[in-house]
């Protein structure tokens, strides 16, 4: 009989194959395949609990068969006992370590929680033993992604139409991720093959919603959302998500009341508030431009402890002194160091990329999208290009910074290339145009700048350090050792003086031809400013430059979280604006003396 139950089961009778078991346990109520079917029936008919206590006593009755355990996690996480499932889900493991559903599941767990770092680990080791499972392909990246391992999510995605267009689940989880990462069309191709697999899909409409505000296509975004029946979305499980694109498409409208409304709403929900940090800091940016700096600050510090808290368990050797940011400020180049180096070939100005750097949130995407609006220019979206290229120094054996004079010219040669050819993924630009390379803090890796590409015009963004503190704590990164060092005010302004002591000590040494570039400054004069980079680059004036707010309406994606500031027009919104917040920012103050001074802010 207990085949024909199976059977039963298998084709969609659980009722059928519950009552089969019922009759083999009346003969044997330690009939351990009875048992089984019956826990399946059970689960079958969605009688979750009953599942749960019929799968403990089979766990009881056979505690070495690891499949028993994977089936208790299974039953208990349907329930909603994480704990409980972590523990069968371990059990499990422990018998067979080698059980990629057990470590699937406690992955899913981690990132439920908001342990990114925990669930990339547990899930790159399923994915090892089932590698052509798509679902948990995009599961991977989504959490390499939330863990700041941008690169290996791109690594996955390179070539996910091959793996994932027959799924319409997959394709709309990876339409998400790849808009986050910056992937415009990638993420509208795969919304696109969502479509045509179930046109008019709620779960599709839903992403797109978010996909368009992302875009900067707010307008059509609203509309979109306003077509989404909330009992469709309720039927689908989508309600979370349908809630969080209304309150993000409703903070970039003018009744912020409403948006903050929506906020709230959504935080009161703990697996929302501790998947979705970011909410708590567009909470706060919210309450912000409704002039309560209070409600923001409380809003921030309460984001800022869960992300501590999250990284505690997950990586807590990032908040020791060891894993301090910005360490990097640390190695620098001696000009003992610097008088060995060598540069035999070196491209000419014209042949090498121009870097713009600054402290993030110091206005280096406003001024690139300014950059961008001349003909002559192009821009790619911010890469970690020069981070790569010093990993495959230091894999060289070469000690970073100061054995650089050990690069040889078929070296230096060697990762040129590998940067053009990383930056050829990312742009198709004329050969008659020059790059920008926008990425802030490459201010960091000045000494491969000046290695490489010794000629290369640089242009440092300022503004006033208060603002750009402050701005940074209102900001989730992904990033570990970034997250942690913006944890409070005084830390950030710690990373700020850290990273200038560090640019001006080298600097000296390397002699760069260097623009500073401050912020304000432009604010008060668009079209000076506009002419002052075209004669520092040597480029004939663009009058496209002074309304660059309207070509990144046109460029449509911003990969950074200014995103939304600009296609604005230029306006001081963010001028002085850590004024309300003096009061918090006194512990700051001492580490930003220095620089307030050198940048002339301390008037």
């Amino acid at each position: 009989m207990l085949p024909i139950g199976f059977d039963a089961l298998q084709n969609g009778n659980p009722a059928y194959a519950e009552q089969i078991s019922r009759q083999l346990l009346m003969q044997n109520p330690r009939n351990e395949g009875a048992l089984v079917l019956l826990a399946l029936s059970l689960d079958s008919q969605g009688r979750d609990s009953e599942a749960a206590t019929i799968f403990e006593r089979i766990t009881e009755l056979a505690p070495a068969t690891p499949e028993h355990w994977l089936n208790l996690g299974n039953s208990r996480r349907r329930l909603g006992e994480n704990g409980k499932a972590s523990e069968a889900y371990h059990h499990a493991l422990s018998l067979n370590p080698q059980m990629g559903e057990a470590l699937q599941n406690l992955g899913l767990i981690q990132y439920e929680k908001g342990l990114f770092l925990g669930a990339r680990h547990h899930l790159l080791e399923a994915l090892a033993l089932q590698p052509d499972d798509a679902a948990l392909r995009a599961q991977v990246a989504a959490a390499c992604y939330e863990a700041g391992h941008n690169e290996q999510v791109e690594e996955l995605l390179a070539d996910w139409p091959q793996w994932a267009s027959h799924d319409l689940q997959v394709l709309v989880d990876l339409a998400s991720l790849h808009n986050e990462m910056g992937n415009l069309d990638a993420a509208e191709l795969a919304l696109q093959l969502a479509d045509r697999r179930d046109p008019g899909n709620t779960r599709v409409l839903t992403r797109r919603a978010a996909f368009l505000e992302r875009s900067n296509r707010v307008d059509e975004a609203r509309a979109l959302l306003a077509q989404i029946r909330r009992d469709d979305a309720e039927e689908a499980g989508l309600l979370q998500d349908l809630d969080i694109a209304a309150a993000n498409i409703a903070a970039r409208g003018n009744d912020i009341d409403e948006a903050c409304r929506l906020h709230e709403s959504l935080l009161a929900n703990t697996a929302i508030a501790n998947r979705r940090l970011d909410l708590f800091f567009s909470l706060a940016r919210l309450n912000d431009k409704r002039g309560r700096p209070d409600e923001a600050m409380r809003w921030l510090q309460q984001g800022h402890e869960r992300q501590l808290s999250q990284l505690a368990q997950a990586a807590p050797e990032l908040l020791t002194a060891e894993g301090a940011p910005l360490r990097l400020a640390q190695e620098r180049v001696q000009p003992d160091d610097y008088a060995e180096w060598r540069w035999p070939g070196a491209p000419s100005t014209e042949e090498s990329p121009i870097f713009v750097v600054g402290f993030p949130r110091s206005g280096t995407t406003l001024l690139e999208t300014m950059l961008d609006a001349h003909e002559r220019l192009t821009c790619m979206d911010e890469r970690t290009f020069l981070n790569d290229l010093t990993n495959e120094i230091e894999a060289d054996g070469i000690d970073y910074p100061h054995g650089m004079a050990r690069l040889d010219e078929t070296r230096c040669n060697e990762l040129r290339e590998r940067y053009w050819k990383a930056v050829r993924t990312r742009t198709q630009a004329d050969p008659g145009k020059r790059l920008i390379d926008k990425n802030p803090l490459n201010m960091m890796r000045l000494p491969v700048i000046a290695r490489l590409f010794p000629h290369a015009k640089v242009i440092l963004c300022v503004r006033d350090p208060r603002d750009v503190v402050l701005s940074n704590y209102m900001q989730i990164f992904r990033a570990p050792g970034y997250a942690t060092m913006c944890a409070t005010l005084e830390s950030t302004a710690q990373g700020y003086a850290n990273a200038f002591d560090f640019w001006y000590a080298q600097i000296g040494i390397f002699q760069l031809d260097v623009l500073t570039f401050h912020h304000e400054k432009m604010i008060d004069d668009v079209e000076g400013h506009a002419r002052l980079l075209c004669d520092f680059l040597g480029l004939d004036w663009s009058p496209g430059m002074v309304a660059f707010h309207e070509h990144a309406r046109q460029r449509g994606y911003i990969r950074t979280p200014s995103y939304h500031q600009v296609v604005e027009p230029v306006n001081r919104k963010g001028v002085g604006r850590w004024q309300r917040y003096a009061r918090w920012m006194e512990p700051a103050l001492p580490h930003l003396a220095p620089y307030l001074k050198r940048f002339g802010y301390d008037d």
